[in-house]
């Protein structure tokens, strides 16, 4: 019942929720975070956005489909660059994003918000892609998987 939502609502998009959801909480000052932490926010969403156009960029590189709705055109696998640290660094870039954005705006409802978002995309746009990305790839997938974690991480 569930598979009928994946790789349907474009990750940008539930990205663009989230932070309205989180503006919007905001306004109503329902879980204030301190002033202080406000420019901890900023370098946190300025680094989800240098991941996310990491990603991006190596994608592009390798002339293969950044189209979220399309794994099944990747026409290579890419596991160097920002790749080797994480198989998933613009969803990574994301919800490190939101975090940034709940300190900017000072209310940590967006943390529920980034909690959701990592949930959605983990859920309906992770594991679809990795089932596709095993059957376009197999073993060299495999042994990517083995050695790169999917949110943040290398396996040694």
């Amino acid at each position: 019942m569930l598979a009928r939502f994946e790789l349907k609502i474009p990750p940008v998009v539930v990205f663009i929720i989230a932070l309205v959801l989180t503006g919007s909480a905001a306004q109503l000052d329902i879980l204030p975070l301190p002033h202080p932490l406000r420019p901890f926010g900023f370098v946190l969403f300025i680094a989800g956005a240098a991941m996310g156009i990491a990603g991006v960029v190596a994608f592009r590189r390798h002339r293969t489909t950044v189209n979220p709705h399309s794994p099944h055109k990747a026409s290579s696998l890419v596991n160097s660059g920002i790749f080797a640290y994480s198989r998933n660094p613009m969803y990574l870039g994301l919800v490190v994003a939101i975090v940034g954005f709940a300190f900017i705006m000072r209310d940590a409802s967006g943390f529920i918000f980034a909690l959701l978002t990592f949930i959605y995309l983990q859920r309906f746009q992770i594991i679809p892609e990795e089932r596709t990305m095993q059957s376009l790839f197999g073993a060299q997938f495999s042994d990517y998987c083995q050695h790169t974690n999917r949110w943040y991480g290398r396996n040694s």
